[in-house]
Order: C-alpha cells, then structure tokens, then sequence
C-alpha cells in the first residue's frame, strides 16, 4: 500500500487510536521531529517563566508562608535546572523517544517537586491544593504525547494521593477532598490531551495528503514534460527540443559552435526491401552508435524522419570536420544487424557554422545546403 493509500485510510478511520500504520507513523515523527523540539522548548520557557511570576505573586499576596530565601531558592533554583536539561534534550536531531521522556521527566521533576515541599514543611491544606495545580497545568500546555501523559497523570495522582494519606496535619475528610481534587483536575485534562494530539494528527494528514498529491502531479508534469521534448521512438532530442536548443545556440556565437545534419542515405531502399520495423531497429542502432561518439555537451537531435541534427557548441570548423568524419566512419565501420541479417548502412552529413549574425533558421539552411552537396557529390561524405 502507497503512503497517499495508507494517508486515505488513517483518515477515513473512526475510533480513539491514535497511533497511525508503521510506515505512516515513522514519516510523522520524522516531519514533526524539528517543530516538536522547538515547540517543547518554547513552552518549557514559557511554563518557568509562569512558574516564576505566579509563586512571586502567591508570594507577595501571602498564599506562600516561607521565607524569601526559601520562596526565591524553589522559584529560581528549580527553574533553571529544568530549562537546562530542555536545552540539552530539546535539540532538533534529538531521537523522537529521547525528546518524549525528556518532556515527561522535566514536568514530573517540576510537579513532584511542588508536592515534596508542601509535604516536608508544616503546610497547610491551601498549600496541597497549590501543590496540584501544576500537574494540571502540564496537562493542559506542555501537549505531552498521549500515553505519557496518562502515565504522567498516574504518578502524580498516586504520589499526590500517598502524601495526602500520609500527611498527619490534615483530616479524614480532608484527605478526600484533595484526592478527589487532583482527580478532577486529572481527568478532563487527559480527554483534552487526548482529543489535541487526534486533532494535530488529523490536521498532519490532510497536509501531508496535500503534499503528496502534489509531489504526484509534479512529477506526471515533468514526465510529461520530458516526454514533449523526447522522440519516442529513438529516446533523444525530438525537433521541438532543437529548435528550443538552436535559440540559445545561435545566441552565444561568441564561442564558436557547429551544426551537423546527417541523413542516413538511401533509408527508403531499407524501409522498402526490410519493413517499417526494421528500419526503426535501424535508425535505433545508429544512434546508439552516434551517442558513443559524441561528448556530454554535444546534442543529438532527430530532425525529421531519417535526418538528424547535432550540436557541437565550442567547436571550429576544421574541428567538426573531424567529428563528423569520425560520426560517418564509425556507422560505416560495422554492418547493422537487422531482422536477422547484416545491413551495410552509411550517412551523409553537412557542417554549418555559428557567427554572430547567424540565426536558427540560416545555420538550418546553411546545414541543409551543405548536406545537399555531401548527397550529390555521391552519399557517404562530408561537407561543410
């Protein structure tokens, strides 16, 4: 099954599960690996920073009964320690499981924290209620993965629990009151979480759905594209491509270049005693061999029917004199092995030259004129 098929089907699924196929579930941690890391590290500072101003508050609005060196040692010293191991674990190359329980570890180190100091000192219950507060907060913002937030919740609320049955200062009714407090605020947080993390999945679908359509569409564009400008039969340069190919040639004549145009000679003979096909398997073979002797830069090109056109950009004349005898000798230096028989095949070519008021169609003429007199003067030559 494609990754657009498996996308379709994770969107057209109905239920609570939130894990998307394998293969589908690897692209998503691998897309979102970058943008989690920073949205974690973002909300980390943010969350220290509200930590920081709201116990000030609680502070200065007499909630919190320390002392200011107790009350500055817990908002500045656990803080920094948790933005610190976000800035190490929060990286964009960190692996997805290492930047996850990186997540859970600082807002249990945080959440348990507030717990053990209200539970050591002689607190009050106002103190327990404060004290769960930030487990509903992580739950709320930090968007920790579903399943670690359920575990998140499940060590809080039974640390949470434990130090309030614990706790000797509080009272039978008390106690209940708080566990069933931390459990309210536990629950409709983690369907929130829940119902976020299906909501950003789904949203990732339908974009990623997006992309790959239209990574689709373009690659049919560019095999269409190709395809345009390919002769489908010997699979280079069709006339549509040369003639885009000799605007750009005729206008940097500064280098020096040559056209050759080549006739395969007496090709109606070949089509007349062999068939149509063989004198495709023909044209085939003979430019296979064309290809082998020309350079990476050179463009061969079929004119029409059995002509072909080359492009020899940085070549003077007495050098395309020499290519082109070595493209001649080289098809006649070996029959051509058609329908079971081997065929003696030979070309004619003409030589035009570039300058600096040559224009497509005057190389074309000049090419073509030349090609005329190779043919008169009696096939298999060169002339320029």
């Amino acid at each position: 099954m494609s990754l657009t098929e498996l996308t379709e089907a994770e969107l057209a699924r109905t239920g609570l599960r939130l894990a998307f196929a394998p293969e589908l579930e690897a692209r998503y941690l691998l897309d979102i690996g970058a943008e989690r890391s920073r949205e974690l590290r973002n909300i980390s500072q943010i969350a220290m920073l509200l930590y920081f101003g709201l116990g000030l508050l609680m502070k200065v609005g007499g909630v919190i009964h320390e002392s200011w060196q107790d009350c500055l040692l817990q908002l500045v010293g656990l803080p920094a320690a948790l933005l610190l191991l976000a800035h190490y674990c929060f990286r964009p190359k960190t692996s997805n499981s290492v930047r996850e329980a990186s997540a859970l570890a600082c807002c249990l180190i945080a959440c348990l924290a507030a717990i053990l100091v209200a539970y050591v000192k002689p607190a009050t219950t106002q103190d327990l209620i404060v004290a769960a507060l930030p487990a509903n907060f992580v739950l709320m913002f930090m968007r920790l993965r579903f399943p670690l937030a359920v575990v998140f919740a499940l060590v809080m609320f039974g640390s949470y629990a434990t130090a309030v049955v614990f706790w000797t200062g509080i009272a039978p009714p008390q106690r209940a009151f708080l566990i069933t407090f931390i459990a309210i605020l536990c629950l409709p947080a983690l369907i929130g979480v829940h119902s976020l993390e299906r909501a950003s999945r789904r949203l990732y679908l339908y974009g990623l759905l997006q992309r790959l359509r239209l990574e689709r569409l373009a690659v049919e564009n560019n095999t269409l594209t190709v395809l345009s400008l390919t002769d489908p039969l010997t699979q280079i340069a069709n006339r549509r491509r040369l003639d885009m190919a000799l605007r750009t040639f005729c206008a940097d004549a500064a280098e020096g270049g040559v056209m050759l145009l080549i006739d395969v000679d007496r090709f109606k003979a070949i089509n007349d005693n062999y068939g149509h096909q063989a004198g495709d398997s023909c044209l085939q073979q003979l430019v296979e061999r064309l290809s082998g002797c020309l350079r990476r830069c050179d463009l061969l090109a079929r004119f029409g029917g059995e002509e072909f056109a080359v492009l020899l950009p940085g070549v003077s004349g007495p050098e395309a004199a020499f290519m082109a005898e070595r493209l001649r000798a080289a098809i006649q230096a070996r029959p051509f092995a058609v329908e079971g028989a081997q065929m003696s095949v030979t070309i004619s070519i003409g030589i035009a030259t570039r300058n600096a008021d040559t224009v497509p169609e005057t190389l074309i003429e000049a090419a073509d004129l030349a090609l005329y007199t190779a043919k008169n003067a009696g096939r298999n030559q060169v002339r320029a």
